[in-house]
């Protein structure tokens, strides 16, 4: 009888999924020959699959979206996958094999292969676990409906949660109790506001957001890193502004990142078109909630331990902020200066970030600069050290002084500069 159910479920599973995702989304999965590799390892021969493709790369594969990362579940436990991998002649790394996890690496590709499991204990940052062959069980401990979807090489689906028909009704539900799944890892709160903005077609469940609220405390026990991890994804959402529009959603999220006191200028990218708006990155984005004229930004990107890169960009916007206000800013001498001592990029991300602070911006007249700085030709200083060592100047400070002098006008002139004047200033009088 059992064995009867199992198999209705399963029909009723592929049924949905022909209804409500294509054919060709899931191919995107089944034709990975790296993961075809994997498969035929690990599987074996007249038997049930051993090993699933599960949460995120379902989904996207579902939806048509781009896949990034894969993960895959498998009945076998850690030191099987790893010894028959490895017999296969297919690098392994233990990325966390106490958890039941290893990382397996072809062509360059990372495939992410968790043995199932169910967790004994947890304390909201880590969980003790028990391996386990019951898909079911895995399921039970993933932690949205959403998430808890698997599929084989062959296209074929289990979904013992429900999770496409969620999926496609745009409804976002923890596994079993919010509370719970909560306190088993506080992450999932800022995984919840991700998984809302990104596919909710309904209101939020209210029993949901108590939970979030009573529980947010626990966010301090997990790592900045994660948190950063996971506001990264948030900030990459088209239609981040949303997460502000819904009142108490926006409340709460405020209440994690007080330092996004600018959220409302996200509503200023929402009428830009998309041959624009693709422009806009995560470090773009998270720029828009928090810099202004002062280094405040600097306190954010110190505790959440930003790299340097995101740390140099809103700088660079901080420096300017001001410089960005005025209308000599937007012309293309002004702009051919700044790509000089900045570079093109940095002039890039100040034209982008205007949008943000000025309501009234000329949104094609940012796009013919953004075109100009992709095609300006950077000009090149005709005045070396060696020049002025010529003219009687020694290596040293007193060199270095009048070069950066000697530029400063060539920049201030646009970048000409005449032999007399040159010869003025190195105090020559050539009659030539």
């Amino acid at each position: 009888m059992l064995k009867k159910i199992k198999i209705f479920l399963s029909k009723t599973d592929n049924f949905l999924y022909k209804k409500f995702g294509s054919d060709r989304s899931i191919k995107v999965l089944e034709n990975i020959k790296e993961a075809q590799k994997i498969f035929l390892c690990l599987n074996e021969i007249g038997k049930e699959s051993n090993i699933r493709f599960v949460g995120g790369c379902v989904r996207k594969a579902l939806l048509g979206e781009k896949i990034d990362d894969i993960d895959l579940a498998t009945s076998l436990e850690p030191s099987e996958v790893k010894k028959r991998l490895e017999e296969s002649n297919i690098k392994v790394v233990d990325t966390g094999i106490l958890h039941g996890t290893v990382t397996a690496i072809l062509n360059h590709k990372k495939f992410e292969i968790t043995s199932l499991r169910k967790d004994i204990s947890t304390d909201g940052r880590h969980a003790e676990v028990e391996f386990t062959s019951d898909w079911e069980q895995d399921a039970l401990r993933r932690d949205f409906t959403i998430n808890a979807i698997y599929a084989d090489i062959e296209g074929r689906i289990f979904d013992p949660l429900n999770g496409i028909l969620d999926l496609k009704k745009g409804e976002i539900k923890f596994i079993g109790s919010a509370e719970e799944r909560i306190q088993e890892d506080y992450l999932r709160i800022l995984r919840y506001f991700r998984f809302f903005i990104q596919y909710s077609k309904k209101d939020y469940d209210e029993q949901t957001i108590r939970s979030i609220k009573q529980h947010i405390n626990g966010l301090n026990k997990v790592s900045n890193e994660r948190i950063f991890d996971e506001l990264k994804k948030i900030l990459l959402l088209e239609n981040i502004y949303n997460l502000f529009v819904h009142k108490v959603l926006g409340e709460v999220f405020l209440n994690i990142f007080p330092q996004f006191i600018y959220y409302q200028r996200l509503k200023n990218i929402n009428i830009l078109e998309k041959k624009i708006r693709f422009r806009y990155d995560r470090d773009l984005i998270l720029s828009s909630l928090i810099v202004d004229k002062s280094n405040n930004y600097e306190y954010f990107c110190h505790k959440y331990k930003a790299s340097n890169i995101t740390k140099n960009r809103l700088k660079n916007i901080s420096t300017n902020f001001e410089k960005i206000k005025s209308k000599k800013f937007y012309n293309e001498a002004n702009i051919k200066k700044l790509i000089y001592l900045l570079n093109k990029n940095y002039v890039n991300d100040l034209l982008l970030f205007s949008v943000f602070i000025n309501n009234k911006i000329d949104t094609q007249k940012i796009e013919r600069l953004l075109n100009f700085v992709n095609n300006c030709e950077i000009p090149k200083f005709p005045i070396s050290g060696e020049y002025l060592k010529k003219h009687g100047y020694e290596a040293g400070k007193v060199l270095g002084k009048k070069l950066k002098s000697l530029e400063e006008k060539w920049i201030e002139n646009n970048f000409i500069i005449e032999k007399k004047l040159i010869e003025k200033s190195l105090g020559k009088n050539s009659k030539n």
